[in-house]
């Protein structure tokens, strides 16, 4: 059997534009290797320019020390978060028992 088919006047006319979109990639081992390759160059070329390679380095580890804060606060969010549902859910089990004792049921 067919589905039905749509009369032509109730068709649209219009063509609508199509969304495409491009999801960025982002590798953050690739990213540290990257740093890590930045850093081992400045010290094989032992310049007597010092000042570029510690800037490099001290942003490499600034980035590396902040994205470990994130993670380390985020982590502890969490974990504040489940003990306060804990908690929460502990109390009421506890209300519940106690109304249970006193109706008798």
């Amino acid at each position: 059997m067919e589905a039905p088919r749509i009369p032509s006047f109730i068709k649209s006319k219009y063509e609508f534009k199509r969304f495409s979109f491009q999801p960025r990639y982002y590798d953050a081992d690739k990213e540290r290797l990257e740093i890590r390759k930045k850093k081992i160059q400045s010290e094989l070329q032992l310049d007597n320019e010092s000042m570029p390679s510690d800037s490099i380095e001290r942003r490499a580890r600034m980035k590396l020390q902040m994205q470990d804060n994130w993670r380390n606060r985020r982590t502890k969010e969490y974990r504040k978060s489940n003990l306060r549902i804990a908690f929460i859910v502990g109390i009421l089990v506890i209300v519940l028992y106690v109304i249970k004792q006193n109706l008798g049921l």
